[in-house]
């Protein structure tokens, strides 16, 4: 490989962006819960006071927060406000529908760009048991990192913490087992009031309707692709459900 090859491989190595949350999703409820009562962009340090938490606590779980698309900067350092989506989520979370809550944040980190590497380690590891750290090390290679281990181990818990959460992957024995891309189940039904609101230009999405439907999708061949399996599997399901509300009594 020549000079210009390796400088054209550490500047991509260099723009791959991938989430490394700090905090787990409980401190993570918490800042995000507070900023929905403020209704208006406010300062890390005033969040910290509402939530009682450590300054360095509540930064450190806004950034992560930005991450997965539920704050953004409110135009100046240390202000932040809540997405719409982040909106939509918040007002389930103080609700108190968390299973709500829960449905729009694994919708939004599948369309986050900083975790669709965790998304492409998520899809390749399907079926099989694995050590939550092989996640980490597979995000510590892309970034060209090089963590200590307990570095490597606070990430893992606060990964473990959001994928857990959030459906995308459940714990048996200390080992981790993808969920993505499973049908939803009759709990977890996706139905229109849970939707995520989208914040990108409506030329980016494609839409197909009728007098009795409409689906609207983003134009990305990992959304399509997600999209179509969900998409089958809830029509499916609503067949199977029609079918035995109609079945005669015997």
């Amino acid at each position: 490989m020549n000079q210009i090859s390796k400088t054209t491989e550490e500047i991509n190595k260099r723009r791959v962006q991938i989430a490394t949350p700090n905090r787990g999703i409980e401190v993570i409820n918490k800042v995000v819960s507070v900023l929905f009562s403020y209704k208006r962009p406010a300062m890390y340090k005033d969040v910290a006071i509402a939530s009682n938490l450590h300054l360095v606590t509540v930064s450190q779980a806004l950034s992560a927060s930005r991450d997965m698309g539920l704050t953004t900067s409110g135009g100046k350092k240390g202000l932040y406000v809540l997405t719409q989506s982040g909106q939509e989520y918040a007002r389930f979370l103080t609700a108190g529908k968390e299973k709500e809550a829960k449905l729009v944040l694994r919708q939004m980190l599948q369309q986050e760009s900083r975790w669709k590497e965790i998304m492409v380690f998520l899809k390749a590891i399907r079926g099989e048991a694995r050590d939550p750290v092989d996640l980490v090390i597979d995000i510590e290679r892309k970034l060209n990192k090089n963590w200590s281990q307990s570095a490597r181990s606070r990430y893992r818990d606060c990964l473990v913490s959001i994928l857990t959460y959030t459906g995308l992957i459940e714990i048996q024995g200390g080992k981790i087992f993808s969920l993505l891309g499973e049908e939803a189940s009759e709990e977890e039904e996706i139905a229109p009031e849970v939707a995520v609101p989208t914040e990108m230009p409506s030329s980016d999405f494609a839409l197909f309707q009728s007098d009795d439907f409409r689906f609207e999708i983003r134009k990305d061949s990992d959304v399509l692709t997600f999209a179509k399996s969900q998409f089958l599997a809830w029509i499916d399901y609503l067949q199977k459900r029609i079918a035995e509300e109609e079945k005669p009594e015997n």
